[in-house]
């Protein structure tokens, strides 16, 4: 039986994928990296938040931005120096991408706070034709507590 690879070991893996701009693409993105990362070596615990993190840029930008020409969202992913990269590129909005403080009953709200939680660093990019990415880059290494993905 093999020993579980560390993070140290998680070899270098990058890709981008194209996803429908619809809410169902949010699982199969975060299924689709979390599966990618996993045969990369990354630990388990690390694949948890990385799902967590996935699932509020997608549905950030199936709820909020517009699609790439063709109705479809960018999303990539790479592993290298220890850190697990995420971005996800669309059509952009009018809208600021900032983490906003929700009232205490609100079912929305709280997704970039917790992207914030998580990761060592995350921001946003404007490109030319009004695309737009949010990244967000997760440490393999010395990480804060983790937040649990409910299956």
């Amino acid at each position: 039986m093999n020993a579980p690879r560390t993070a140290e070991q998680a070899s270098a893996s990058a890709n981008v994928v194209r996803l429908r701009h619809e809410p169902v693409a949010v699982g199969m993105a975060r299924r689709r990296v979390r599966s990618e990362l996993a045969e990369a070596g990354v630990p388990d615990p690390v694949l948890d938040d990385v799902e967590v993190v996935v699932s509020e840029l997608m549905g950030n930008s199936v709820r909020h931005a517009r699609a790439i020409a063709g109705g479809v969202l960018l999303v990539g992913w790479r592993v290298a120096d220890g850190e697990v990269s995420l971005r996800v590129t669309d059509g952009g909005s009018s809208q600021r991408i900032e983490p906003r403080e929700p009232s205490a009953m609100a079912d929305s709200g709280r997704g970039l706070h917790i992207v914030e939680r998580l990761c060592r660093a995350w921001g946003v990019t404007e490109h030319a034709g009004a695309l737009r990415t949010v990244w967000a880059v997760l440490s393999l290494d010395e990480r804060p507590p983790t937040l649990r993905l409910v299956r």
